[in-house]
């Protein structure tokens, strides 16, 4: 004769909550060993086991779909899932370093009294994941000058609301206003910074290639940005 508990029990003996045990039942996870005539659900020794099997699976980092394929279908190949779930661990430890180097860089130099301000802190989040930059070009990005200005967050505030309404309307070289943020960039952004030109074709590769809004500016008004800055100085 089979020795049945029930959920609450089950529940407790296993730590998993009765609601989830509920679910499990409900994507046909782990059924219940028994119901009985008043519709309760009832657990036995193999619950024990599936549940167990379950839960390790789980920590390894098998979703809920994987998991039920691996308990209810034979042809699941756990030691294919187990390379590829390594692989994106790997990936997973090398991103995290990578973001470690770039916070623990950023860091030396706010130790330095360095002044890392909006025009250069979006390549400074992205360094990490290119290769092709070099540390000659990392010293560029962030070289201090005692001179330079304090960065005015009202003036770049104003400038991407100008350059967002000129990029809309597709403004020329010749509208005031695309002119107004022509000035800005150069002379806030990369005379105020001293971005050389190797710095200046790091940023147009960063802003085409990212979707992400940085600071404001996106890939598609960065691309704008430029193109009337190069009409406006064949004018």
């Amino acid at each position: 004769m089979n020795h049945y508990i029930k959920i609450k029990a089950f529940a407790e003996l296993t730590g998993i909550s009765v609601r989830t045990l509920q679910y499990y039942d409900e994507i046909n996870l782990l059924k219940p060993a028994h119901i009985n005539e008043l519709g309760h659900r009832l657990y036995d020794s193999d619950s024990f086991s599936k549940i167990f099997v379950i839960l390790s699976l789980k920590n390894m980092g098998m979703s809920l779909n994987e998991i039920h394929q691996y308990v209810n279908n034979n042809n699941f190949d756990i030691q294919i899932f187990i390379e590829e779930e390594r692989r994106r661990v790997e990936t997973e430890i090398t991103d995290l370093q990578l973001r470690l180097m770039r916070l623990s860089r950023l860091n030396e130099k706010i130790k330095e009294n360095q002044d890392i301000t909006p025009s250069i802190l979006p390549f400074f989040s992205h360094i990490g994941n290119n290769t092709a930059v070099s540390q000659a070009q990392i010293d560029n990005l962030i070289k201090y000058d005692k001179e330079k200005p304090d960065f005015n967050i009202k003036g770049w505030n104003a400038f991407i609301k100008d350059l967002n309404f000129c990029f809309a309307n597709n403004l020329s070289a010749k509208d005031k206003r695309a002119i107004k943020c022509v000035r800005y960039w150069k002379e806030s952004v990369l005379e105020a910074n001293k971005v050389n030109d190797d710095m200046v074709k790091l940023a147009e590769d960063f802003y085409q290639n990212t979707s992400q809004n940085t600071f404001g500016i996106t890939g598609d008004t960065y691309k704008y940005l430029i193109e009337v800055i190069a009409e406006y100085y064949k004018t």
